[in-house]
């Protein structure tokens, strides 16, 4: 079954709808999401995506990372994904969203957080094991070991709201 992304420009204007497939072989940008899972510690939940992910594969990455459906809203698709990666149902706050457009992927990258003490149970299909870090266990990983592209972007923006705060 064929799955169908929004075909966006650079400022997130929906330009049309785009085949996932289309949009990945021909570089198409399209909506995206990450949610930064938390537990009351303070510590986040790194992954490491399955070996056999088309990208990325055995890369550290969030809880839960996703792209959004052709019809549903980013918020909408945060919370349906983070139930299907992880099984989780929490209440989530936006950070904001930044831009992508980098290989292997191009996309407008909504990013999340989300506090959670609910055991995660992770898709083995999606990643295969799931621990939570200290912030600057995290730090180490993200800054010295293989990790998505879009897991780099999201901890800028994440570090960044921190600093304001």
């Amino acid at each position: 079954m064929e799955e169908f992304l929004y075909h966006v420009d650079t400022q997130n204007n929906v330009l049309g709808k785009i085949e996932r497939k289309k949009a990945h072989k021909d570089k198409i940008l399209h909506r995206a999401g990450v949610v930064l899972v938390f537990n009351t510690k303070g510590e986040i939940c790194l992954t490491k995506r399955s070996p056999e992910k088309g990208i990325f594969g055995n890369c550290f990455d969030t809880a839960c990372s996703f792209h959004v459906s052709y019809g549903e809203t980013f918020d909408e698709a945060a919370k349906r994904e983070l139930f299907e990666e992880t099984k989780l149902k929490t209440e989530l706050v936006s950070l904001g969203t930044f831009l992508l457009d980098e290989d292997p992927d191009h996309m407008i990258v909504a990013t999340y957080t989300t506090i959670a003490n609910d055991e995660i149970i992770l898709d083995p299909t999606e990643a295969t094991n799931g621990k939570y870090y200290s912030i600057e266990d995290a730090d180490k990983i993200i800054n010295n070991e293989k990790i998505t592209a879009w897991l780099r972007d999201a901890w800028k923006i994440y570090k960044n709201k921190q600093l304001e705060n």
